[in-house]
């Protein structure tokens, strides 16, 4: 089938990948109700990796998301509170998050958005879910991150689950950041996006 046909590309990429990468089971039966209330495709990748995994993680830094397990929340949760219009589908550990533009943005329909923790803006990457798989396990994606990794952070990020995140203080979009003297703290994704979401509406409304 279709589906099994993409998702055997998908290993394939994965495979030749120069990357640390690591793909979390999933049920097929999980996947199914989970596209269905999401009301994607099944015959995508994006459908594809939902269906097959309970996620997938990329140097242990980004984190692609499928479905929901004990362990690690699927796309259901993960856009169970989030912003009308976008549909979330992967995160970093510094905060940042890519979704897809369905009807939030007039821009970039059906591209992937990135909220970006260093400015705590949204920026289209004038890809769709397919290039982003492609570059995230084969493009330089050091570079994309460079001012937002330290010198130790391979050690650190082992330390990080799936769901949760690296709270950086001085915040990644102030002045005073400092890679090489901010604290870091393990947080919940959830904690790090509110706060984010939270000063991003308070530096675009001041007077709020």
């Amino acid at each position: 089938m279709e589906k099994d046909k993409l998702w055997d590309e998908a290993l394939t990429i994965i495979n030749r990948s120069d990357k640390e990468v690591y793909i979390f089971n999933g049920e097929r039966d999980i996947g199914m109700k989970e596209t269905e209330i999401l009301g994607l495709d099944k015959e995508s990748l994006l459908g594809a990796v939902i269906l097959n995994t309970s996620g997938i993680c990329i140097d242990n830094w980004v984190r692609m998301i499928g479905q929901n397990n004990s362990d690690r929340r699927g796309a259901v949760l993960y856009n169970e509170d989030s912003i009308e219009g976008l549909v979330i589908v992967g995160q970093d550990i510094v905060g940042g998050i890519f979704a897809i533009n369905n009807s939030k943005f007039e821009e970039g329909i059906h591209q992937i958005w990135y909220f970006a923790p260093d400015t705590l803006e949204w920026e289209c990457l004038d890809v769709n879910y397919v290039e982003l798989f492609h570059w995230l396990l084969s493009g330089n994606i050091d570079e994309f991150y460079n001012n937002m990794r330290w010198d130790n952070w391979r050690e650190d990020c082992k330390l990080v689950k799936f769901d949760e995140v690296i709270l950086i203080y001085p915040f990644l979009w102030s002045t005073e950041c400092d890679l090489k003297t901010v604290s870091k703290k393990i947080v919940a994704y959830e904690e790090l996006k509110k706060l984010n979401f939270d000063l991003a509406t308070k530096i675009s409304n001041p007077m709020r």
